[in-house]
């Protein structure tokens, strides 16, 4: 692999920053000065959409009474914001793909543009209800990501909007009296016998259900302040470990030596793989918490540096690899491996999301709502990212 030399890195880093937000409308307002860590920009895009959130309930609401009538939901545009919210944990049973299929007019499409994810003419005309999420001044109802002014990834930013916008949506049913099925996440011993119960059989809604109105605004701020609080106890616990991290990933690229990360999830790995990351970094899937998935048969040798940004179990056999080949592993779940914990070339970061994933409890309602995972693993890995190029104290690297 070829020493990229950093001077052409930093560059590549600049302009990607600047790539970053441009379907945004403007970047930080004069006298704002935004923070090094990436952790405190997605803080930032949070606290962005929360202003937004009462400009989503006339949008909820358009949905929620096309739902109420049998209307279908449907997602498009950009695959990674499709997946993030297709069958995740804490969503809508009732999501599902648009692919090449023409809504009805009854129906509902949230198209993700990023990437330039155009919708083909047919749909624009089928008179569906056309939400769009990411970008502002296109659809029936379209809101920003606020990429631009947070310094952060346009995919990363509209994941944001994606998910307050479905408490707003979930909270416009309850108050129609109706109540969506949600996922539960297939780590947790329910989570794969509820889709038996109701997705495999097709029930998308409770019969009966104890769920009373939400009022507006509450689930989307609560998802908000949530996250929010997840990034600034990361920042306050783990600075030292994402520090230590991107420092291995300089010295890593300086020294000719191999980094990869993998990652596992919904909106990973297109958001390694399909950004600036992915010049750093090559890009694999790594299922650490799957019997069934075959791991990558990379082979490591001494000064390499891997990364896995999961999801709740450790990735063990990619530890014992590296270890044993002399590279150094950092890794990103919900457990820590006990075999490690004192070893001096491994890392492992807490992202402080819960078990369960979903973040947000409903009154009445047997799981949380929402799925904290993809827009709290996106800050880390980007936060891994930045502090490579940028190295300790957020200082820039020499040549």
């Amino acid at each position: 692999m070829s020493v990229m030399p950093w001077v052409a890195l930093a560059v590549m880093a600049l302009a990607a920053a600047a790539a970053l937000g441009s379907e945004s409308r403007s970047g930080p307002g004069p006298g704002q000065v935004l923070p090094d860590s990436y952790l405190l920009r997605v803080e930032r895009a949070l606290e962005l959409c929360r202003a937004d959130v009462p400009r989503l309930q006339p949008a909820a609401e358009a949905a929620a009474e096309r739902l109420d009538r049998g209307g279908k939901l449907y997602l498009a545009g950009n695959r990674a914001l499709v997946s993030e919210l297709s069958g995740r944990a804490g969503g809508l049973m009732l999501t599902q793909a648009l692919g090449d299929k023409v809504p009805g007019q009854g129906d509902v499409v949230i198209h993700f543009p990023q990437g330039q994810a155009t919708l083909p003419k047919a749909v624009r005309e089928a008179g569906a209800l056309l939400i769009v999420l990411g970008e502002e001044g296109r659809g029936d109802y379209a809101f920003s990501g606020h990429a631009l002014e947070a310094g952060i990834s346009p995919t990363l930013a509209a994941a944001i909007p994606a998910w307050t916008f479905t408490g707003e949506l979930i909270a416009a049913l309850t108050r129609r009296g109706k109540m969506p099925v949600l996922y539960e996440s297939i780590g947790l011993s329910g989570g794969v016998p509820r889709m038996n119960r109701y997705l495999d059989k097709g029930i998308l809604w409770h019969e009966q259900h104890s769920v009373a109105p939400i009022a507006p605004g509450v689930l989307g701020g609560r998802y908000v302040e949530a996250i929010a609080a997840m990034l600034r106890r990361m920042e306050a616990e783990e600075r030292g470990k994402l520090d230590t991290a991107g420092r291995w990933a300089s010295e890593a690229k300086r020294a000719g030596k191999r980094l990869i990360m993998y990652s596992m999830g919904h909106l990973f790995p297109d958001e390694v793989g399909q950004t600036a990351m992915g010049k750093l970094f090559a890009s694999a899937v790594w299922n650490s918490g799957s019997s069934y998935s075959k791991p990558p048969d990379d082979a490591y040798q001494r000064g390499d540096l891997v990364i896995h940004v999961g999801y709740q179990h450790p990735p063990t056999l990619m530890l014992e690899r590296a270890r044993a080949a002399g590279a150094r592993a950092v890794y990103v779940d919900i457990l820590q491996d006990r075999d490690y914990v004192q070893a001096p070339d491994v890392i492992w970061i807490d992202p402080m999301w819960p078990w369960a994933d979903a973040c947000v409890p409903i009154e009445g309602y047997d799981i949380p709502a929402l799925a904290a995972s993809g827009v709290v693993n996106g800050a880390i890995a980007w936060e891994i990212y930045r502090c490579a190029l940028a190295g300790q104290g957020g200082q820039a690297l020499a040549p």
